[in-house]
This record gives structure tokens, C-alpha cells and sequence, in this order.
């Protein structure tokens, strides 16, 4: 009875790592192909940059990330790629920053025009910014976030019904952005089965 019941536990564990092992044999290379999409996107002249917002300071600057983001931006609009860039973030629930309007300060301070900029403080995630982004009816939008993030954001613009779509990433990389990377090869396929515009 004891060996039966030992047997039973083993063929379990046996069947459970053989469907981890099959799941990771398909997540890899998934998160392989986001993260070459990310690292090879070339931003294509648009009349829009969307800048997508992450956390800010308690002194409501920009963190690393945002930061490099708004570079990349300021970048984009320098050399005449986009004539436009809309910032858009959320309010943040623990400090009450304004993601967006810190973006669109952090822009106008480099000689940035604020008639150039379209502030969207209500872009709480991707999906509620590509929303926004396709009322305006731009004629093409250069999405700009991290590498990890290209992907699911021009697919969410897309779905959203931007027709010309193009990604703009910082050229930096940190070990904890594959956590990112897990998060949005995971995030995105969630888009795709639940997202409607």
C-alpha cells in the first residue's frame, strides 16, 4: 500500500517537471522574439511619439527609466522623426505625482514647445494609453518604452486602431529588466485573448 501510494506521488512529480519542462521549452524562445523586437525596433517618421510613463520620484522627477524614455523622445523630436509627442501616465495613488505632466515639464525644460506636447494624465497602463492615443486618429505613432515593452505596446496601439505603428527603446539594459521581460511575454498573449478596442 505504502510503495503504491509512493508510486502514485513520484508519477505525479514526474508528470508535473515534464509540463514545466514543456512550458519552458515554449516560453523561451517567446521571450526570445519579445526581447528581439524590442532590441531591433526602428522608429519610422510619424506625426507622434508616445511616451510611456512609469514611477516617478516623491520629488516628482523622473526615475531612470522615465527618464531614458524621455531622452529617447526628445531624440525622436530633434532629429524630425515626430512633430508631436504625447506623455502619457498615471496619477500615482501613493505620492500623487503626475507622471504625464512630469514628462511633458521634463521635455518643455529642454526647449521642447508645449504646443508640441499632448498631455495624458489618465494613461493608468498600455492599454488605456493606446485607447487615447487612437481617438486623436494619428498619422503614425512611434511608441516609446523600454526594449522588454515594444512588443506589447504596438500591438496594443494596433488592436487599438492606430494603423502605422513603430517602436523607439532606450539603448540600456539592467539584469532586472528580465523580470520585465518574463512580465510582458506572459502580459501579452493576455492582451491579445482579453483586450478589445
Amino acid at each position: 500500500m505504502l510503495l503504491t501510494y509512493w508510486g502514485m506521488i513520484v508519477q505525479r512529480l514526474r508528470r508535473g517537471l515534464i509540463g514545466v519542462l514543456v512550458l519552458l521549452g515554449l516560453l523561451l524562445p517567446w521571450m526570445g522574439w519579445v526581447a528581439f523586437r524590442g532590441v531591433s525596433a526602428v522608429p519610422v517618421r510619424s506625426e507622434m511619439a508616445v511616451i510611456l510613463g512609469t514611477a516617478v520620484t516623491q520629488k516628482g522627477e523622473p526615475r531612470l527609466a522615465l527618464r531614458e524614455r524621455l531622452e529617447e523622445g526628445l531624440r525622436l523630436w530633434r532629429a524630425g522623426l515626430v512633430r508631436t509627442i504625447m506623455v502619457s501616465g498615471a496619477i500615482e495613488s501613493g505620492n500623487h505625482q503626475d507622471e504625464a505632466r512630469i514628462m511633458a515639464d521634463w521635455l518643455m525644460a529642454r526647449d521642447i514647445p508645449a504646443s508640441a506636447i499632448i498631455v495624458d494624465s489618465h494613461g493608468n497602463n498600455t492599454w488605456l494609453t493606446a485607447l487615447h492615443v487612437a481617438r486623436l486618429h494619428p498619422e503614425g505613432v512611434v511608441v516609446v518604452t523600454q526594449w522588454f515593452h515594444v512588443l506589447r505596446s504596438e500591438w496594443a496601439l494596433r488592436r487599438a486602431g492606430v494603423r502605422l505603428v513603430s517602436g523607439g527603446a532606450p539603448c540600456h539594459f539592467r539584469m532586472a529588466e528580465l523580470w520585465y521581460l518574463f512580465r510582458d511575454s506572459v502580459a501579452l498573449p493576455v492582451y491579445v485573448l482579453t483586450k478589445a478596442p
